[in-house]
This record gives C-alpha cells, sequence and structure tokens, in this order.
C-alpha cells in the first residue's frame, strides 16, 4: 500500500500563515488548525477511520532560514523571486517512491510560490503518485498564478483541482474546513 506524505515549507501555513514572521520551533508543531500539521491531523483522522496508512510529515526546509523580522522577510522572497533564485534545501524526502499520495502545503508569496518550493519540485519528481493535493494560505491574492507554476515545476505531476486556500488570518480556525475538504478528498 503506497503511504500519504504532507509536504511544507517549515514557515507556511503557521500563525498568521504569512511566511514571515517570529515563529519558533514550539509554535511550529503545536499550531493551528489551519497549519499543515492541521491538513496532517486531518488526513491521520480520515485515513484511521478508512484503513488507510498514516501519513507522513515532511517540512521543506531552506540551509539559510528566512528572517523573523517581517520586512527583511519580504525584501527575500521579493529579490529571491525576481532572481529566479533556487535556495539550497536542508534535505530532500528520503523514498519519494513509497508515497502514492502527496499534499503540498505553501504560502502565497507575491502573487506565486516561494522559491523554496520549486527547488524542491525540481528536485523530486512527482510523477507517478495517484494524485498530488495542494493547500495554500494567501493574502489579497488568493492562489494567484501558484498553481500555474507548480504544473510547470512538475509537469508529469496529477495535481488535483480540488485546492485548499484560505486567507491567513482565517487559518487558525479553518478546522472543520480542512477536515471537510479532506473528507470530500477521500481520506
Amino acid at each position: 500500500m503506497k503511504k500519504i506524505l504532507v509536504l511544507f515549507l517549515s514557515m507556511t501555513m503557521v500563525l498568521a500563515l504569512a511566511a514571515c514572521g517570529t515563529v519558533d520551533t514550539d509554535e511550529r508543531q503545536n499550531s493551528s488548525a489551519g497549519s499543515p500539521e492541521g491538513v496532517r491531523t486531518a488526513v491521520e483522522g480520515e485515513a484511521a477511520g478508512s484503513g488507510s496508512s498514516e501519513p507522513d510529515l515532511f517540512s521543506i526546509c531552506v540551509t539559510e532560514p528566512y528572517s523573523s523580522d517581517w520586512d527583511e522577510c519580504l525584501e527575500r522572497a521579493n529579490r529571491e523571486r525576481g532572481d529566479d533564485a533556487r535556495p539550497e534545501l536542508v534535505e530532500n524526502v528520503d523514498n519519494l517512491g513509497q508515497y502514492g499520495t502527496v499534499f503540498l502545503g505553501y504560502p502565497n508569496w507575491w502573487y506565486g510560490v516561494p522559491m523554496a518550493l520549486l527547488t524542491f519540485l525540481e528536485q523530486n519528481d512527482l510523477a507517478g503518485k495517484k494524485q498530488v493535493y495542494l493547500f495554500c494560505s494567501h493574502g489579497t491574492g488568493g492562489l494567484a498564478n501558484s498553481v500555474e507554476l507548480i504544473t510547470e515545476a512538475a509537469p508529469d505531476a496529477v495535481i488535483s483541482e480540488n485546492i485548499f486556500d484560505c486567507y491567513e488570518e482565517e487559518a487558525s480556525s479553518s478546522r472543520e474546513e480542512i477536515q471537510n475538504w479532506v473528507t470530500e478528498l477521500g481520506y
């Protein structure tokens, strides 16, 4: 049986979900329902009831962490986008082939995706997965062109059109919406 993997950028969807700001490791691990951990918990709960395996959680982390200073973080994100940079990652998923389904969480940065997500997608082939489900936090930009960027970076992946997205301010109160989304997906 293929396993489920929940991937997310380490600074994504935590507390305000803006990906910049002060968030320590304990806060990240004990974050709100709208976090990747919240999605994992919802998938776990549904998987346990359906006989599926418990999902694994993997954090996409860069070797040079983003600043906790809001302005510095935004400046770096914008610079990376302008340079079409590919920040170096701390690690990649071991044995990605064991996973049949991938949940990929990310914030909308500058009407797109963090460049570290593109690094990950270019280094890890998601082709052959049963389905890749996206979940995104955003401000006023919605999904913007994030789905198109992901599709370009992972052209052979089967990206579901059923995407969960929420305003960063609503993430902490989105537990029921996440559970409904995961249930709708069949997990």
